[in-house]
């Protein structure tokens, strides 16, 4: 059950001032119940409550400070440290077995993972939170992650879904007598109409929820709710109170310091100002929301904001620069969407997901052995899936680079050749100047500084074609790797394959890693050799990042048992057993500060197994690491 403020500050007062886990328990449920109207200074009482978990050794208070840190960093949209944060609570909450606290953990990870257009693993989240929150019986909870699935949906596009979510969030408000959580419910019902384009009945849910955010004096509400109204009065044609609207939620958001909406509301007031026709004003206001939401890593904003720049760049009669603008939306829009096809796979994962927890609950009840083996054939299903869409995601990845690459050839080999061109005519002109002062003015040549100048010139003219040279080098292994001009299955080098990889990794290995070849007579393998290459990629670049400072990386290949090994041994750090037995399963990890996901090898043992062949791998820690590729001829 959720407190109110003023009675946990009454109980924190009671009790005595020395540090205590009862205090640390009162402390992380007061920064929660703070956090919306007084984000700062929730902030600083979890960082503070952290710290004395610790003097503690509290596990428990650690882990549920780390969750309520994570959220307040949520909310000021820094998404890269919130995420590491409640990794680390995620983590803990397992190992001690607390239900509650691992589903809000979830449901706050489903919100990070929503902000930055990751569809697919903001709707897992919430699944897995919805189940903890049922179990535990809380409602509270319960209500907000329907409230956050029917946003999921809403931006998925699947609008009926959107709104059944919402709605049950509603009726659990309600039931609670939570204006704040009605609000935010009917404020996702208005958000979905209003993609729906029924205007008066999204008007109707928006005018309901700004009432209720005002009465509940939730400011972050009102600027959601004013800016939602705006971005329809402006599709209606009421540019003026639109104006009023998006500056009002402007001020407010700025205020609170939540970063992506500060974003959300310069983007729709760009586009405000474009269909007044003050590009000039809108240009500086969109460039501030891109640079905000390239800070803060989310996707969706940062695309919104190249469009809006190409309708003014076009409007400034600059079509040039709209252009460039219109290409990086493509291109980051087709990133996101690409993740949002994911959901189609996730929605069967889902369902899965709830019908095996539901299995769970009566193997325990019932003890029905007939029940157990339905789940594990669930489990069976589920890690197909998993393995599924994986692979599917790195085609995805392939299909862009593919594309990138294709405009990427056509930008560099223009004026490559015309660098080319440059550097033979400044041959002949240096040669032809030195002949004729040679038969001309013979004791020119005597003169220190001109013969200097022509020297410089000769050696500039010799750099600039092994510079160019190296740049079609890298070119030509760009196109080998993605294979523009191949078909999907073809008769493949896989030495040239590796070589071409190898080439596009020179720049991360030169002077830290020793490549060493050894290359064996090889028959060409029938495959699709795009994927492969992405095979290569992951395992070559995998092994010089396992390599701290200096070492070696060996790449061989022979015929063995009518079949082509492909053995990349490294001399790395290596790996424990632990590592071993999970190294092909999609994860989520953090590396240094930074959250990462684990999806290159699951991909590539996917591809090499549809490809009719297997990964091996041997690693010790401290011993390096040795990757074996058996691949058939002919599959």
């Amino acid at each position: 059950m959720n407190l109110d403020a003023k009675d946990l500050k009454a109980q924190l007062d009671a009790l005595p001032g020395d540090d205590s886990p009862e205090r640390v328990d009162l402390l992380v449920q007061f920064a929660r119940a703070v956090s919306i109207h007084e984000p700062s200074r929730a902030r600083r009482i979890s960082r503070s409550t952290l710290e004395m978990s610790r003097r503690l050794g509290y596990e428990k208070g650690i882990a549920y400070s780390l969750y309520s840190v994570g959220f307040g960093e949520y909310l000021r949209s820094d998404h890269e440290k919130a995420m590491v944060l409640l990794l680390e609570s995620e983590q803990l909450m397992k190992s001690l077995g607390e239900d509650n606290g691992l589903g809000l953990t979830r449901g706050i990870m489903a919100g990070v993972h929503l902000s930055l257009g990751d569809y697919e693993n903001a709707l897992s989240c919430s699944f897995e939170a919805l189940a903890v929150h049922r179990r535990t019986g809380d409602r509270f909870n319960e209500g907000w992650i329907y409230q956050g699935i029917g946003g999921g949906y809403k931006e998925m596009g699947d609008y009926p879904r959107s709104l059944e979510y919402h709605k049950k969030a509603l009726a659990v408000f309600e039931e609670l007598n939570l204006d704040v959580g009605r609000a935010r419910a009917l404020s996702g019902m208005g958000t979905v109409h209003q993609s729906l384009e029924e205007f008066d009945k999204a008007l109707e849910h928006h005018h309901q929820s700004l009432d209720l955010f005002r009465l509940a004096k939730n400011d972050l509400g009102e600027s959601r709710a004013l800016n939602d109204i705006g971005v329809i009065l402006q599709e209606t044609g009421d540019l003026k109170q639109s104006r009023e609207c998006h500056l009002r939620a402007l001020e407010l958001r700025e205020k609170f310091g939540n970063k992506q909406a500060v974003s959300t509301s310069l983007i729709n007031l760009g586009n405000l100002l474009v269909a007044e026709g003050k590009s000039e004003e809108a240009l500086d206001i969109v460039l501030r929301a891109l640079d905000i939401a390239e800070e803060i890593k989310a996707k969706p904003r940062v695309f919104q904001a190249h469009r809006v720049l190409s309708d003014i760049c076009f409007g400034m009669d600059d079509p040039g620069a709209a252009l460039v603008h219109y290409k990086i939306y493509q291109q980051i829009k087709e990133q996101v969407v690409g993740d949002q096809a994911n959901s189609r796979l996730k929605n069967l994962e889902v369902g899965f997901e709830i019908e095996k927890a539901t299995q769970a609950a009566e193997i325990s009840r019932l003890k029905n052995v007939e029940l157990k083996e339905k789940n594990d054939q669930l489990e069976a299903l589920l890690d197909e899936l998993h393995e599924a869409q994986a692979q599917l995601i790195q085609s995805e990845k392939m299909a862009a680079l593919g594309s990138l690459v294709a405009g990427l050839l056509h930008e560099v080999n223009n004026p490559l050749g015309a660098i080319n061109g440059i550097s033979d005519v400044s041959a002949r002109c240096v040669e032809r100047i030195r002949n004729w002062v040679t038969e001309e003015f013979p004791t020119a040549l005597e003169n220190r500084k001109f013969a200097q100048a022509l020297e410089i010139l000769e050696r500039d003219r010799k750099v600039t074609k092994e510079a160019t040279a190296r740049i079609s080098q890298i070119v030509q292994s760009l196109k080998g790797f993605v294979r523009l001009d191949g078909a999907s299955v073809e008769s493949a080098d896989l030495n040239q394959g590796l070589e071409h990889t190898l080439t596009l990794l020179d720049h991360e290995f030169r002077g830290r890693v020793t490549v060493v070849r050894d290359f064996g007579d090889i028959p060409p393998v029938l495959t699709d050799m795009r994927e492969l290459n992405q095979v290569f990629m992951t395992l070559l670049k995998n092994a010089g990042e396992a390599i701290t400072n200096e070492g070696t990386v060996t790449v061989r290949t022979k015929l063995e048992n009518d079949r082509v090994l492909l053995e990349i041994t490294d001399t790395g750090e290596g790996m424990d057993k632990e590592t071993l037995d999970r190294l092909f399963e999609p994860s989520f990890f953090r590396k240094g500060k930074r959250v990462k996901s684990g999806l290159g090898l699951p991909a590539a043992n996917t591809i090499v197994k549809n490809a009719g062949g297997e990964i091996q791998v041997e690693s010790e820690r401290g011993k390096g690491t040795t990757f074996r590729v058996w691949l058939p001829v002919r599959p």
